[in-house]
């Protein structure tokens, strides 16, 4: 069952009602060009605008748009009347081979959307949305082409812009990520929603936010004109995309910061194995005592261990010459490229290297060794142990150990990961230990 949580603003229900600005399927022309298009920002040659007389998507006609080059030919309507603020939906059908994008000019160039790579036989819709940033009547909807191939280059057909009065869903993250989908694919993708959370990572273009601690409640951002800082509280209106089985938001048509310095929500302590769970994709993890396996690749990508199986990690924010036989713990959110969930440390603090002696609480000063451990384990406290409880990863209890000393010795222990419980007059701790 699927939860909307409010943010700092309203929710509201998807109702939309549409004023419709441009509807066109190419139709009617005058001589060899379109009615209604070529306007004053258009950059396509004239002789690159084609009249397409069989096979269109609706009616008799379609336009062919005909840019071979890398760089980008402006193919856009004839001066209308926008409104400074409002959101207009622009729809379209497409086929052939090549790159299309949005954008709208009014009094300023508006950004661009990004770029939809299409290389189809078969007429396929899109939709995108632009903003106006200012009341216009000379205002022109732009289409952007590159990298058309032949013979059809880019089709396009059937569009219509619009604007809408717009209430968009706020929807949290838990339930953009939240799926039971087998492809991991989000029950928003393609949906523009607001969202929000705090900034958990940030670099490179984009970043990580999260609502809360644990699965589902992380997700990567794809956002380069937006520079929030780690720590941000930020709102979001975005679109919901699924980039090579990523998860991530994209298309930021408006960003608020709501307060800045916030903490962070804490890491989920998971086992290595566990990190490749779609569940904990974004999401703020930790790693402990995790053997490096395998040094950083030329990608900055490394493997790390802690007994229950393989975990990548990738220097994306920070580089780490990780060694090969040491154990690390590893803070930092999941991200999934190239068929791999990947740790990100944020700097070289989210690396530590792990002693042979790891401290495990301050209040307690409880110590375990050797790390990693062997067939034995070494506890020692500054308070009377009362006893030791032993479980496997999934909760069930293998061995319970009566101490009533401030330090003691577990003999016997096989190969395996566990949570070992150490229970005190000062009270209990807990912590992940690996065997050997």
């Amino acid at each position: 069952m699927k939860r909307i949580v409010l943010l700092t603003i309203a929710l509201m229900i998807g109702v939309a009602t549409y004023a419709q600005v441009v509807s066109t399927s190419f139709e009617n022309w005058t001589g060899n060009l379109p009615d209604g298009w070529m306007g004053n920002k258009t950059s396509i040659e004239a002789d690159s605008v084609i009249q397409v007389t069989t096979g269109a998507y609706d009616g008799s006609y379609a336009v062919e748009l005909v840019n071979t080059e890398s760089s980008h030919k402006r193919f856009t309507t004839q001066p209308v009347t926008v409104t400074g603020g409002q959101d207009y939906e622009i729809s379209f059908w497409v086929k052939g081979q090549g790159d299309i994008r949005t954008a709208l000019f009014d009094t300023t160039w508006g950004a661009y959307n990004n770029y939809i790579t299409v290389n189809a036989t078969e007429w396929t819709h899109y939709t995108q949305i632009v903003s106006a940033a200012a009341n216009s009547d000379s205002a022109e909807f732009i289409f952007s082409v590159r990298n058309t191939v032949g013979p059809n280059h880019l089709q396009l057909d059937s569009v219509t812009i619009s604007v809408a009065n717009l209430t968009i869903d706020t929807v949290s993250i838990h339930d953009i990520q939240y799926t039971t989908d087998a492809s991991g694919d989000s029950p928003y993708l393609g949906q523009i929603i607001y969202t929000g959370g705090i900034v958990t990572a940030a670099g490179n273009g984009s970043y990580f936010i999260q609502s809360g601690s644990g699965a589902w409640n992380g997700i990567y951002v794809y956002d380069n004109t937006n520079t929030p800082a780690v720590g941000d509280s930020i709102i979001i209106k975005c679109t919901v995309d699924e980039y090579y089985n990523l998860t991530e938001l994209k298309s930021i048509t408006s960003f608020q910061v709501v307060s800045s310095g916030n903490a962070l929500p804490t890491p989920v302590v998971l086992a290595t194995t566990d990190v490749n769970d779609e569940a904990y994709e974004g999401v703020l993890v930790r790693v402990e005592n995790a053997e490096c396996t395998q040094a950083p690749n030329n990608y900055g990508e490394w493997i790390v261990n802690d007994g229950s199986g393989d975990a990548m990690v990738k220097n994306m924010y920070t580089t780490y010459n990780a060694t090969v036989g040491q154990h690390y713990n590893i803070t930092g959110p999941v991200y999934f490229s190239y068929g791999n969930y990947k740790i990100l440390p944020r700097d070289t603090d989210d690396v530590e290297v792990v002693t042979a002696t790891e401290e495990l609480d301050m209040v307690n000063n409880i110590k375990l060794y050797p790390v990693p451990v062997t067939s034995y384990l070494n506890i020692e406290a500054d308070a009377i142990i009362s006893t030791v409880e032993v479980y496997s990863m999934n909760g069930q209890l293998a061995g319970r150990y009566t101490v009533n000393a401030k330090n003691g010795t577990l003999y016997g222990l096989q190969s395996g990961s566990y949570i070992v419980r150490i229970n005190t007059a000062k009270g209990s701790v807990e912590k992940k230990i690996t065997v050997k």
